[in-house]
């Protein structure tokens, strides 16, 4: 399953497509899949689209399901690639995005073939502080701090509802870019068990 969307940095424009994996079941915490950190990061190998129960050290214990999406642009002969990881636990949505770009406008020549010897790669994540999900012709606006997200009693109901199919989100960051995107119907599915009540109550 791929799905698309847009992404606004500045004057440019990025075609984003993700990837999705994954199908929610609507199992008991004990029988889901177990994680033991609810940290995310570009090197974490986590099981994306998909209920888990999850085992913080720090947060607890809870349900939740990790989404994963991929941008990718070209300007200026430079490669940028956007990254954009969320994770939708009972009470709230984190967030992160990461630009990670490879310089590559010194292309150095030898025998005939080119090399990535003048590329350099680097990291820069972007804080979100505004999140939108349409469900249906609804529109639910939510404010954060750090790229974290409350779940209400009511966006959580909407959530647990969503028909299925994609879902349109849009993330603004606090220096005002937008980013439009969808989050696919692995995840969709798997907010039927991540946000049903039993879930929630386990956490309150």
């Amino acid at each position: 399953m791929v799905r698309r969307g847009v992404i606004c940095l500045g004057m440019l424009g990025i075609v984003a497509i993700g990837a999705l994996s994954g199908k929610a079941a609507e199992l008991p915490s004990a029988e889901l899949p177990n994680v033991d950190s609810a940290a995310l990061g570009t090197s974490r190998n986590l099981p994306w689209s998909e209920p888990v129960q999850i085992d913080d050290p720090f947060e607890g214990s809870f349900v939740g399901v990790f989404d994963r999406n991929y941008f990718y642009d070209r300007f200026l002969n430079t490669t940028a690639r956007i990254e954009v990881q969320s994770l939708w636990s009972p009470q709230s949505v984190r967030f992160l995005l990461v630009a990670r770009d490879q310089d590559c406008l010194s292309r150095p020549l030898h025998s005939g073939f080119s090399f990535d010897l003048g590329c350099s790669e680097f990291n820069h994540a972007r804080t979100l502080t505004s999140l939108f999900i349409k469900i249906n012709d609804q529109v639910f606006q939510v404010s954060g701090q750090n790229s974290t997200f409350p779940i209400s009693e009511e966006l959580a109901e909407a959530l647990q509802n969503a028909p299925e199919g994609n879902i349109s989100i849009r993330l603004i960051t606090e220096s005002g870019e937008t980013i439009d995107s969808e989050i696919g119907q692995g995840t969709v599915e798997a907010w039927k068990t991540v946000y049903a009540p039993q879930a929630r109550a386990m956490v309150e």
